[in-house]
């Protein structure tokens, strides 16, 4: 519910790897009153650059103080998370789902039963958070106590939310006699065959989140001036993808959307809708699809991750994108410059077109991570259709954000990649395009905690078609 006292000013932050953008909103009059963006300074103090925001926002809005503050980071390169679980197309898929759905940083999965390497790999990972899961409810429990031995007997430290078979969870606890390891117990990610249950996860993940970022110097002290709990950034871009596509009870929706944030690490698809199957000859196979989903592709990234994408794409391909002729050795230049510059920008004209290619395939391969697909097998008397994953092929808008995207003089050039081109995947067909113009999206999820109607006000004001 919104408030009752509008005379209210706002101010939204959002603490990135790099930048931290500062969002000041009018409640009352449902406006911007300015914007900032710093370069982060958490390697010496968060609160440094968060002191600057503030004197900026008294000189230039005359505002000394805020009613709210609502803050989202991912300050020291995201929530990090490796997931264990039974068999990798079901139990596996369902923790990987549910830790991504919570705005972590998905760095590896791991399936049926942990050997001693493969602990001392995640223990060198160090990561944030171990997810631990296996087999539904009354099923097998066989490897998920195995595996809760193997973490107890090999994993020097770390923080493990145990989320798997209910009826082996006395059993675990029994397990885990490691004083160097903190446990939290949830729900089953998958009670019953083929069905999710995120939520618990997502919960308990992001209250360790918050324990986590604690750790960031100077964060503590935003933690207690803040009005709310502190989210992992893609938390903060899924619930403005979600109260942009339901709208409010008085105000409709733009209905099933999906948004893409290319970065300089990573791509995050955020997708909001899940049309059921109404043909009687296609069939679902595999975990159901969530309804709000999110993916986030590590190797395909506009910086940090450049050459990991090229590797991806393939040199030939890449090069059949560019419209001049170069050769392979220069790009390979190019993109390793930009792994080692991860603040380039570009401005010739030929790096702007290795990045809108770069973009593009970016889009491209990621939509077809998240997609579901569909194959068919024919009988004497019919076709029938597997459908496998999330069906997109109706969804009417595609909203695309990050750098590469919000300041390119074309975004759609990049952004069409997203649709489909009559292969297995099921893509959008034919959607309206539009572009995160000002990096408001995690801003407006922020402020949808306590104030939806303005945020969902300024939502549909701030995508610009494109």
């Amino acid at each position: 519910m919104e408030a009752s006292k509008l005379e209210k000013n706002v101010l939204l932050v959002d603490f990135g790897s790099t930048y931290t953008k500062f969002t000041a909103i009018d409640i009352k009059n449902s406006q911007i009153i300015n914007r900032l963006t710093l370069p982060t300074s958490h390697e010496t103090n968060i609160s440094t650059c968060f002191k600057q925001g503030r004197e900026f926002f008294e000189q230039k809005a005359h505002i000394a103080d805020f009613d709210d503050i609502f803050i989202c980071s991912s300050a020291w390169g995201g929530f990090r998370m490796i997931a264990i679980g039974l068999t990798d197309s079901l139990t596996t898929e369902a923790a990987k789902r549910s830790a991504l759905g919570a705005g972590t940083r998905l760095i590896k999965t791991y399936s049926y039963k942990l050997t001693k390497d493969q602990v001392a790999d995640i223990d060198h990972e160090q990561v944030d958070i171990i997810l631990l899961c296996g087999g539904t409810d009354g099923g097998n429990q066989e490897i998920i106590l195995h595996n809760a031995t193997m973490l107890n007997d090999h994993l020097s430290s770390g923080t493990i939310l145990i989320a798997g078979n209910k009826e082996a969870v006395p059993k675990i606890k029994a397990a885990f006699t490691n004083s160097n390891l903190t446990l939290f117990y949830t729900e089953n990610v998958m009670p019953k065959v083929n069905v999710l249950n995120p939520e618990p996860v997502r919960e308990i993940a992001r209250d360790i989140f918050m324990e986590k970022i604690i750790q960031t110097n100077g964060i503590d002290d935003m933690a207690k001036i803040a009005s709310s709990p502190i989210l992992p950034t893609p938390a903060a871009v899924l619930k403005a993808a979600e109260l942009l596509a339901e709208g409010l009870p008085d105000d409709k929706g733009i209905g099933p959307s999906m948004v893409i944030d290319i970065g300089g690490a990573t791509t995050d698809v955020f997708t909001i809708g899940n049309p059921p199957i109404t043909d009687d000859n296609t069939f679902f196979e595999g975990l159901e699809e969530p309804y709000a989903k999110r993916t986030v592709e590590g190797d395909l990234g506009m910086r940090y991750s450049a050459e990991s994408l090229l590797e991806v794409i393939g040199m030939d391909a890449f090069t059949k994108m560019l419209p001049f002729d170069s050769n392979p050795g220069t790009l390979q230049e190019a993109i390793h410059y930009r792994t080692q510059h991860p603040t380039f920008i570009a401005k010739t004209e030929q790096d702007i077109e290795i990045d809108t290619a770069l973009a593009a395939k970016a889009v491209e391969l990621s939509v077809n991570r998240h997609a579901g697909t569909i194959r068919f097998s024919r009988t004497p008397n019919r076709t029938i259709s597997y459908q496998k994953g999330k069906d997109l092929r109706n969804f009417k808008t595609v909203i695309g954000t990050g750098g590469v995207i919000t300041y390119h003089s074309s975004p759609k050039k990049i952004l069409k990649f997203a649709c489909s081109n009559g292969n297995e995947y099921l893509k959008p067909e034919a959607p309206a395009f539009f572009v995160d113009k000002h990096y408001l999206l995690s801003s407006l999820g922020l402020l949808s905690q306590k104030y939806p109607k303005t945020a969902f006000k300024l939502l549909k004001q701030m995508m610009v078609p494109c």
